[in-house]
């Protein structure tokens, strides 16, 4: 299994070879814990996780950071850098990827929603 984040696009789950819509094989480390929101393959926590979940063709933390507009572009001498979405936003490559690590860093998971939500700015 893969233990690597990838983003899909909508193609089959890289870990389990499900199509979009499937349930994730038992034991697939590209589902999302539903606890913490992470990858099941950098999961921090030992929660028993058994896989699960339905495929949506995006790894965990792609579509919040698609939804906030959260982006990063790789640029030479810098690395990841956060920059502004573009017209293309779902045409994204190598290059320039949803920024999983902003969703990881600066949101919150909901595990009830089970979703990532934005976390509000601390108010003066």
């Amino acid at each position: 299994m893969a233990t690597e984040l990838t983003l899909s696009r909508g193609e089959p789950c890289i870990g389990c070879g499900v199509q979009v819509g499937e349930g994730h094989s038992a034991g697939c480390l590209e589902t999302h814990c539903p606890q913490t929101g992470f990858p099941q393959a950098i999961c921090p926590g030992r929660h028993g996780h058994t896989g699960g979940g339905v495929w949506t063709g995006l790894v965990p933390g792609e579509e919040a950071a698609v939804d906030f507009g959260w982006f990063a572009a790789l640029r030479p001498g810098e690395g990841w850098v956060p920059v502004a979405p573009r017209s293309d936003a779902l045409d994204y490559g190598p290059e320039y990827m949803p920024d999983l690590n902003r969703v990881f860093s600066r949101a919150r998971w909901h595990p009830a929603a089970q979703k990532w939500v934005r976390q509000r700015p601390p108010t003066s």
